[in-house]
This record gives structure tokens, C-alpha cells and sequence, in this order.
């Protein structure tokens, strides 16, 4: 009767565990498709089109055209100049603070990990109380850098990049462990051969915690490159200089005046997210690295 028991348990403890991992991957496949829907949908509308969404509306499967990127890339319609200079915009205004706050942060972290100097804790948990405080509210920021002068002509663009590329306590919190859990043997080491603080920091700190940088980097760039508020506060009165985002968004309510080509929008739409999805495709080996190890480490 035990050896009966004992296997009618065992059985309902797997068929629990098969119904639990079921319910999980049912969620899972919701929570994608949740996801995953308004991308797919955009694609569908950008090769739609524009006289069959008129008529029908919003078709899973439409007569195929690329009438939408025809109209996008047409030189005449100035389309795509106007993205691309919006690109070429986000690219170096983004990449600027995103690298050079990623070099700040590591190097912060570095100092906190694995040198000593009076005040060093004391320091920290100062400066991780100040992430509580919004520092960087709209309203402040803009009367700051307006008594600057960095809200007119060419210097409007100065708010969007100088602030970044003193790095963020988020990401030195972030960078910290990855930082601390280098062996110190390894730096005393090259302590010991000569390097110096930034020689150990370039040569051994950065490509023994890659993952992590990386992944911040794609958060940053990400974040970057997606920022639309600052881009419409300090550059919408220079056309010369505005984002991705915010020439997407000047794009779409031009067409949207005209009560047409939805399918140019959606296009449009997919052609300003392509940078970030073939840069999340080359990082995401490290990203998941750094998620890993992250999970380990915690």
C-alpha cells in the first residue's frame, strides 16, 4: 500500500508540475503575442494599401504593396531626408553621452569597488540618496540651461549632451557588482606590473565586466535615442537639429493633416526602429550574459 501510495503521489506531483509549466508557458505565449501585436500590426499597415485601408480598414492579410515605402524613400516627397537627418541627429547625439557617461560611470564604480579613500561609503550612500531626488525635472532643467543660454540657436542642442556625459549614479549602482566581483588579486597584479588607474581600468576592469557595459550601453542608447520630451523642449525651433523622434513625429502629423497614407506612417514607423533592433541582434549575447550573471549574483 505504501510502495501504491508513494507512486500515486509521485505521479500527481508530476502531473502538477506539467500543469504548472503549461499554465507558465500559456501566459508566456499571451504576454508575446500581447507584445509582438501592434509591431506586427504596423508591418501589415505599411504594406497595405492606402485606397484598401480606406475602403475595408485594417486587414490581417492585405493585397500586398509596397505603395508605402515607395512614397517614403521618393526623393520628391522629401520623406526620407528629413529621417535621415533625423538619424544621423539621434546617432551622434546619442552616442556622445551614452559613451562618454558609460566611461564616467565605470571609472566612478571602479574607484567605489576597488581603491580606498577617506569618506569612500559615506560618498556612496550619498550619492545614492541623491537618485531619489528629480534633479532633472523639466521645468528646473529648462530655466537652468536657459540662464545658461543653452536654449537658443546651435547651443539648444548642448542640454541634450553635456548632462550625459558626466554618467548617472544608476549606472555606477548598476556597473558596482560586476566591478566588485573582478578579482582583487588580478589588480593587485597589475598594480604590481606598473599600470596605473586608468591603464588597469581600460585594460583589465572594462573587458572583464563587458557584459554589463554593454548592456548599459544598449539602455542608454536605447534611451537616448527614443527621447522625445527633450528633443521637443529645446529643438523643436531647430530643424537643422532634431531627433529621429521628434522629425518621425513632425512626419506623421504632416500626413496626418492630410487624412492619408497611414501606410507612409507605419513605414516610417519601422524605418526609425531598424537602428535599434540590428544593434540589439549584435548585443545580445552580452545582454544576456549580463542578465545571467546578474541573476547569479543576486
Amino acid at each position: 500500500m505504501n510502495a501504491v501510495r508513494k507512486r500515486n503521489d509521485a505521479w500527481h506531483a508530476k502531473a502538477a508540475r506539467i500543469a504548472g509549466r503549461a499554465a507558465l508557458y500559456f501566459v508566456l505565449l499571451l504576454y508575446t503575442v500581447w507584445v509582438l501585436a501592434p509591431f506586427l500590426i504596423i508591418i501589415l499597415v505599411s504594406f497595405e494599401p492606402d485606397l484598401q485601408f480606406a475602403r475595408e480598414g485594417f486587414q490581417w492579410w492585405p493585397d500586398w504593396s509596397i505603395e508605402g515605402y515607395t512614397m517614403l524613400f521618393d526623393p520628391e516627397n522629401e520623406f526620407i531626408s528629413l529621417l535621415g537627418t533625423g538619424f544621423i541627429n539621434s546617432l551622434w547625439q546619442t552616442l556622445i553621452p551614452t559613451v562618454g557617461g558609460l566611461f564616467v560611470s565605470g571609472l566612478a564604480a571602479y574607484a567605489y569597488a576597488k581603491w580606498e579613500f577617506p569618506g569612500k561609503s559615506k560618498l556612496f550612500a550619498l550619492c545614492l540618496l541623491l537618485m531619489t531626488v528629480p534633479l532633472n525635472a523639466g521645468l528646473t532643467s529648462y530655466l537652468f540651461y536657459n540662464a545658461l543660454g543653452w536654449t537658443r540657436g546651435g547651443a539648444a542642442v548642448l542640454p541634450i549632451i553635456i548632462p550625459g556625459i558626466f554618467g548617472s549614479m544608476g549606472t555606477i549602482f548598476l556597473i558596482y557588482p560586476y566591478v566588485k566581483a573582478v578579482p582583487t588579486g588580478i589588480v593587485e597584479a597589475a598594480r604590481i606590473d606598473g599600470m596605473g588607474f586608468m591603464g588597469i581600468y581600460c585594460r583589465v576592469i572594462v573587458p572583464l565586466s563587458a557584459p554589463v557595459f554593454v548592456a548599459q550601453f544598449l539602455f542608454g542608447f536605447v534611451g537616448g535615442y527614443n527621447n522625445y520630451s527633450s528633443a521637443l523642449l529645446y529643438l523643436l525651433g531647430n530643424e537643422d537639429l532634431w531627433t529621429m523622434q521628434l522629425a518621425l513625429s513632425q512626419l506623421i502629423d504632416g500626413l496626418t493633416e492630410s487624412g492619408a497614407w497611414l501606410n507612409v506612417k507605419c513605414a516610417a514607423a519601422i524605418f526609425s526602429m531598424l537602428p535599434l533592433i540590428v544593434l540589439f541582434c549584435f548585443s545580445q549575447r552580452y545582454f544576456i550574459e549580463n542578465v545571467s550573471a546578474g541573476g547569479v549574483k543576486g
